[in-house]
């Protein structure tokens, strides 16, 4: 007769179980970020199609002529 192996133990099997959980989810967020997450890191121009330096040329054109202009300006550039 040929001796049969032993059987593994109810913790060896749920360590293993784990392990390839822990595998598969990593797969998954891997995908996930490649997929949906990078794609949209790389968008530089806003949904609205403006430019991101257009709403700082804005603020300031409309500081010209006003009376706390040196204020105006530095709002705008905490904006900017």
């Amino acid at each position: 007769m040929t001796p049969t192996p032993p059987e593994r133990s109810p913790l060896a099997r749920l360590v293993l179980v784990m392990i390839c959980l822990a595998i598969f989810g990593s797969i998954v967020a891997g995908a996930h970020y490649y997929a949906v997450d990078l794609p949209e890191q790389k968008v530089t121009v806003p949904e609205n199609n403006i430019p991101m330096h257009a709403g700082c040329d804005i603020c300031r054109s409309n500081c010209i002529g006003k009376t706390d202009y040196y204020n105006c300006m530095t709002e705008c550039d905490l904006i900017c």
